[in-house]
């Protein structure tokens, strides 16, 4: 696509997350099909690409796609959610980061639905697989919206609850398996700052007769 289009209530055109919401994945399953696919766009391919990369190809599936369209959307209608997100770059890690940048966020990854068993904390994290989406749902909407998305035919799944602790927190198992403060994800990286010099360049070449004369 060179451009799209879309259109929306107006009403619909903000979102917001409020702590106590809980962190609901709808849709696709996760597997191991798209980790690391954000850096695998951007690398060299060679020879060995098709072993080497093989898993950061998405396995798409588009009746589930079609599902959650139309789940979502009778579900924005009747405002069930405040927020939502897609499962894009980062998977979990990104979508969850970016909705609990105001406040914090709780996950529990052994909640999240998979594929097929035997993925670790960090692959269920960091998975790039598609038709999945991430939303903001208010405790008292949580039952109207299951009832919703399994008429669709849609997978839901509660993985865990904004907070208001500034703070992500992951669990797995009940064990934790990683903390780390919202400030610090989303602006704590140092941007180090250069200084440029303007030099001046010489563009005539002293061996040619015609430069010589300009």
């Amino acid at each position: 696509y060179c451009g799209t289009v879309g259109l929306m209530p107006a009403d619909c055109a903000t979102k917001s997350v409020a702590p106590g919401d809980r962190i609901v994945v709808v849709g696709g399953r996760t597997g191991r099909d798209g980790i690391h696919g954000a850096t695998f766009s951007s690398v060299e391919l060679h020879d060995q690409s098709v072993v080497v990369s093989s898993s950061a190809v998405q396995i798409g599936d588009p009746l589930t796609e079609k599902r959650v369209q139309d789940a979502l959307l009778r579900a924005r209608d009747r405002k069930l959610y405040r927020a939502l997100t897609d499962c894009g770059a980062g998977g979990l890690s990104s979508a969850v980061g970016e909705m609990g940048a105001e406040c914090g966020a709780r996950v529990h990854l052994e909640r999240v639905p998979l594929k097929y068993p035997g993925l670790t904390p960090a692959e269920i994290w960091i998975s790039e697989a598609q038709e999945r989406m991430l939303l903001a749902v208010p405790p008292e909407a949580l039952d109207e919206l299951s009832r919703l998305f399994a008429s669709e035919g849609s997978e839901v799944a509660v993985i865990g609850e904004f907070t208001a602790t500034g703070t992500l927190e992951l669990f797995y198992d009940g064990q934790p398996t990683g903390v780390l403060d919202m400030q610090f994800l989303h602006h704590g990286t140092p941007r180090p700052l250069r200084q440029a010099t303007a030099a001046q360049v010489e563009t005539r070449d002293p061996g040619c007769p015609a430069c010589a004369d300009a």
